[in-house]
């Protein structure tokens, strides 16, 4: 069931950055997809940081959320992008 929930999430994902690619990415500045598999190994990683950035509408629609996902609303983004840690791995959704 758990990975039921987190494939259906995983499917909306536009942005994430996994483990195993941050130094790949901290070197070439781009963005890396990660799998289900991935994420749910890095779940209890204490450096990870989920931020659910799913517009207003979808977000209220959808019953399904990833526990301990931070909620950003992406319309005001730069209200609070600033304010995310640089030293965390992220997994937006």
């Amino acid at each position: 069931m758990k990975i039921h929930v987190l494939t259906r999430m995983l499917l909306i994902f536009f942005l994430s950055i996994g483990f195993t690619a941050f130094l790949s990415i901290q070197a070439s500045g781009q963005v890396t997809k990660i799998t289900i598999n991935q994420l749910l190994e890095s779940l209890d990683h204490p450096q990870l940081l989920i931020l659910d950035v799913r517009d207003p509408g979808s977000w209220q629609a959808d019953e399904t959320k990833i526990k301990g996902a931070v909620r950003k609303n992406p319309d005001t983004f730069d209200s609070w992008a600033d304010d995310i840690p640089k030293n965390k791995y992220l997994v937006l959704y």
